[in-house]
């Protein structure tokens, strides 16, 4: 389980220095550091488990949640995060796996996210919907709908049927909240599959 400095030195508060004892468990291999100030004791915590601990207000997202619903087959994927205030793509390697953080609008943050309880962990991911509109956001702006399209099925990698399975109308009332080009085109996108869906979310 994850325990905070403060949790173990107040666990450890009959030894005579606690901090040393910490050191102590880190070198037999009975604590394993997360971050500063954070520890787990089991060594094959699965890493989703700790993202939201290493960096936060974030959730998962982008390509890790992606694939996490099997809108994409790849192996190995960092552990991928959004969070706020990030100008730039932040990493943090542990022994965990590496965790990268990236951000997306402040409008848009809190909107269709999911928390998850496994194993006595929680954790908070984007829905499918959710993580798809964030990859947009943080992907290069496409021209055209053709280009849209290259990036969505190449680029990415949603298969061609598989983002038909996503909520059309969840997906343009997030499209809204992010105001970049990519989220327009995706709408455009799906006006053409959907016809009347803009007056059905509009109302």
């Amino acid at each position: 389980m994850i325990k905070t400095t403060a949790l173990l030195i107040s666990e450890l508060s009959g030894y005579v220095n606690p901090k040393a004892k910490i050191g102590r468990m880190v070198e037999k291999g009975e604590l394993f550091p997360i971050i500063r100030g954070y520890y787990e004791d089991d060594p094959n915590t699965p890493s989703h488990y700790l993202a939201c601990v290493i960096y936060g207000p974030s959730y998962i997202s982008f390509e890790y949640a992606l694939n996490y619903y099997n809108l994409i087959q790849r192996k190995n994927f960092p552990i991928t995060s959004a969070a706020l205030g990030k100008r730039k793509e932040k990493y943090h390697e542990t022994m965990f796996g590496t965790f990268t953080y990236r951000d997306i609008p402040v409008k848009a943050f809190s909107s269709e996210l999911v928390l998850k309880n496994e194993n006595g962990y929680s954790y908070i991911i984007a829905s499918p919907e959710k993580a798809l509109c964030d990859t947009l956001y943080n992907s290069a702006p496409a021209a055209n709908l053709k280009e849209f399209k290259a990036l969505l099925f190449d680029e990415i990698g949603i298969g061609k049927r598989k983002i038909f399975r996503l909520d059309p109308v969840i997906l343009c009332q997030l499209a809204d909240l992010y105001g970049c080009r990519n989220l327009h085109l995706l709408k455009s996108f799906l006006r053409k599959k959907y016809g009347k869906i803009d007056t059905a979310i509009s109302e």
